[in-house]
């Protein structure tokens, strides 16, 4: 299990830093910048409505590293190694070491979750925190031990200030306490209050902050967040009938995105069944964590993989509890042909059965890259904003022209030195375009770069007509509008920065606002 977690280490922080920065990662990014820099009220009165662990934690690396992109993914690597280590123990207490061990190496290569891994986002320590919790949950109903009672109030507590989606395994808890627990139903459910309170206790004090920062406005930001949105977010959440909708999310094979490669869902779902079949009390367990998972976000109206990725580990088990079952019967089957003939039976068994194994990791592995490799793009982000923060007075700004996921004002402000504004650097549309519909105005774009004092706009390489989201206007389009207002462009002062690969460039050009260089 070492071993394998330090070949993992190693292979998920090669090449770390080199990915742009996404959208999600910025308020981690950003968030955990402005708490080394003490700016403890904007942090809580822009990012307040996270949960502050990932935050706290990736100040701390900021502050030792540095302000770099490896610094805050440097966390999500940490947690994704101890996800691991969790899942290997949840295996090993209840199947045994074999089972853990098979149950991480499935886990590990999952695409997904090595994704994951590597970008600044709440996903890995959510995973360890949840899996830790029904870990140590599952020590107490099993063992009725009072220590173990005790730490999953804390740790479900910690949990929620690393997520606030884990409050699920409240839920969890309670559905097991009434499949395994029937015989003192009473007692178990006054202790799981206890957790509960116990819980509340450690999520306390953060509330109360959020509250003296914020007053009531911000807790209808955190429901918001804890309900990982609403009706009004992107409309790929009703792309599938909600029952099987994570059925298919989690391993359709579209835009080269598995996030569990189909293999390994049907070992795991087939594994689930065979748990259904044995019914023993760590199968009824695990079933109804995964089912309570399920079922809460299928139900709700926001949908994506990301959502759901706790149900990872437990995949990983009941796919490495089928395996060994299988191998276990392989090796006490008896031939009914005896002799040579009978053994060569049982070998030709048993190489089919490690072909399926290994095939099963190989390909898997090979998702797992593809996933990852996708999203290797650098846009020189940081190179663009140095140029900036020499290039723009302090009463002058610069806007972004149609952000989408790898494109944001954040991701600007991330590498501003602390004496610029973060008001600086801005963007129009304020929502990204590939995401939601964008309503672009060129006549209301001129007259903001008039009153924000507009010095650059910051254009990007999206793709000459690849269309926003759910719209025909596309970037050649924007740039028609730009060029026709004939207040956009200094042949004497162009900037750009990237490269052209093939047919894919990722570049930056900042084109000067001449409309009030008379001003200027």
């Amino acid at each position: 299990m070492l071993v394998f977690l330090v070949v993992y280490g190693f292979f998920v922080t090669l090449n770390l830093g080199y990915m742009s920065v996404q959208w999600d990662e910025m308020p981690h990014l950003l968030g955990g910048l402005l708490l080394t820099r003490g700016q403890t009220n904007l942090y809580m009165t822009t990012y307040g409505y996270y949960p502050p662990l990932f935050d706290l934690i990736t100040t701390g690396f900021l502050q030792v590293l540095g302000a770099t992109a490896i610094a805050g993914r440097l966390v999500s690597v940490i947690f994704s190694l101890l996800a691991l280590w969790t899942a290997f123990e949840l295996g090993n207490r209840m199947y045994g070491p074999k089972i853990g061990l098979v149950a991480s190496v499935l886990l590990g290569v999952m695409p997904g979750f090595l994704w994951l891994s590597r970008i600044t986002m709440l996903e890995t320590i959510l995973i360890f925190f949840f899996t830790l919790t029904m870990l140590v949950f599952y020590e107490w109903i099993t063992k009725n031990s009072n220590k173990a009672l005790i730490f999953s109030g804390l740790i479900l507590g910690v949990g929620i200030l690393a997520k606030y989606q884990i409050l699920v395994a409240a839920i969890a808890m309670a559905v097991s306490i009434l499949l395994l627990a029937r015989k003192r139903l009473k007692i178990s459910l006054i202790k799981l209050l206890i957790i509960l309170v116990i819980a509340f206790l450690v999520i306390a004090p953060w509330f109360l902050m959020v509250y003296q920062f914020n007053g009531m406005t911000k807790f209808q930001t955190v429901g918001y967040v804890v309900q990982v949105g609403g009706e009004n977010r992107p409309s790929y959440s009703n792309r599938f009938f909600y029952p099987v909708f994570y059925f298919i999310e989690m391993t359709w094979p579209y835009a080269a995105v598995h996030p569990v490669s189909l293999p390994i869902m049907i070992l795991g779902f087939s594994g689930l069944v065979f748990f259904a079949y044995r019914r023993k009390r760590e199968d009824i367990f695990l079933l109804t964590w995964f089912a309570v998972v399920f079922a809460f976000f299928s139900v709700i109206p926001d949908k994506q993989w990301r959502y759901v990725d706790v149900l990872f580990p437990l995949l990983g088990i009941s796919a490495a509890a089928l395996l060994i079952f299988l191998y276990g019967r392989l090796r006490s089957w008896k031939p009914k042909r005896l002799g040579i003939a009978g053994e060569r039976q049982k070998k030709l068994a048993a190489l089919v059965f490690i072909v399926i194994a290994v095939s099963t990791i190989a390909y898997s592995t090979y998702d797992a890259y593809n996933m990852t490799a996708r999203d290797e793009i650098h846009i020189p982000i940081q190179e663009a904003t140095t140029y900036l923060a020499g290039h723009l007075d302090q009463n002058q700004s610069a806007v972004i022209i149609c952000a989408f996921n790898l494109l944001d004002q954040d991701m600007f402000r991330f590498y501003m030195p602390s004496n610029m504004s973060q008001d600086q650097i801005w963007q129009y549309p304020y929502l990204p375009v590939d995401a939601y519909t964008p309503n672009f105005n060129i006549t209301e774009l001129v007259n903001l770069c008039y009153q924000r004092n507009v010095k650059y706009i910051i254009l990007f390489d999206f793709g000459p007509h690849q269309p926003f989201f759910n719209t025909t206007l596309d970037y050649t389009q924007v740039e028609t509008m730009i060029y026709n207002t004939h207040m956009f462009g200094d042949p004497k002062d162009q900037p750009f920065f990237g490269s052209f690969y093939g047919n894919y460039g990722y570049r930056l050009f900042l084109v000067r606002f001449v409309g009030n260089q008379t001003q200027t």
